[in-house]
């Protein structure tokens, strides 16, 4: 199953955006029509009375357009997302987070098969319980199914508790074939550590970018903790590779000219049943105390 990442896709454009000066041109064109008179001018009052008019019609059509987009799956927040969840019907976890509920969400019809498909298998797997964070499938042989399940605890392995609550919850009674050989299985953790050097020019600012870069790292690292994904040196440079900070709060900054990776040595290859999990992060400017997170 390849399932698409709904929220990365460019949101379609339920309301035609037009900006303000084009209504407010469109709107004085007409009135000039219908009134007969000349199209009125800057400083005429009802220059001014449409031009208002139209940044009110501009912004009701972008309000219009964020409430229609929060009526579908892949942009919903909140409140919204629960209430198109509860017609799959799908409920959020407590420490569930939005994409990851967003995820379950869009794979609800999966669901509505017996655990036959891989992807029914792995919407149920997600279901059975809190602590699972990911989960593939795959049958090596026959009615064999194995079903890899990757833990929030700790590095991700998977302990026989869960393991057994996993398989208890896709059934031969309620949700997969009676012909299925199933096997619930820990994902196997591959562990690696990020260490990288920045250069930065001289000036004011380099814990700002230190910082930036850390949390760039970290966010990388949780988001590839995932089965049957891979973490590449390209991936870990283009994070480090810091060229302006978009915090409201920094003071100061200096942009990285090139990033020197110390560790890993190479990319971190996983199967379908490994997933990599990232020990430490450490970043530091060349010659300049460490910073690590």
């Amino acid at each position: 199953m390849s399932q698409i990442e709904i929220s990365q896709l460019p949101p379609p454009e339920v309301v035609k955006q037009l900006d303000a000066q084009f209504i407010r041109e469109r709107m004085l064109k007409r009135y000039a029509e219908l009134s007969q008179v000349s199209v009125p001018k800057v400083g005429d009052p009802i220059y001014n009375a449409f031009s208002s008019m139209s940044e009110e019609v501009t912004r009701a059509r972008q309000e219009f357009q964020d409430i229609s987009l929060e009526n579908m799956v892949a942009y919903a927040t909140g409140a919204n997302l629960q209430r198109l969840a509860d017609w799959r019907p799908v409920e959020k976890f407590e420490n569930e987070t939005e994409e990851e509920f967003r995820r379950r969400v869009q794979m609800a019809p999966e669901g509505f098969s017996t655990a036959g498909p891989d992807g029914a298998y792995i919407f149920h797997a997600l279901a059975a319980d809190e602590d699972i964070l990911d989960a593939k499938v795959h049958s090596p042989d026959g009615f064999k199914v194995e079903l890899y399940i990757l833990s929030r605890t700790g590095n991700g392995v998977a302990s026989e508790v869960l393991c057994q609550k996993v398989f208890e919850y896709v059934s031969t009674k309620t949700k997969r074939p009676l012909n299925d050989e199933l096997s619930v299985l820990s994902a196997t953790i591959k562990e690696y550590s990020i260490e990288v050097e920045l250069d930065l020019p001289n000036g004011p600012g380099e814990s700002e970018t230190l910082a930036v870069a850390r949390k760039r790292l970290r966010s990388l690292a949780d988001e590839t903790h995932r089965l049957y994904r891979n973490v590449s040196l390209s991936l870990i440079d283009a994070a480090a590779h810091v060229q302006k900070d978009d915090s409201e709060n920094a003071v100061s900054f200096q942009p990285v000219e090139d990033v020197d990776i110390v560790s890993p040595s190479a990319k971190i290859e996983c199967g379908i049943s490994e997933a990599p999990y990232c020990t430490g992060i450490v970043v530091r400017q060349k010659g300049v105390s460490v910073e690590s997170a």
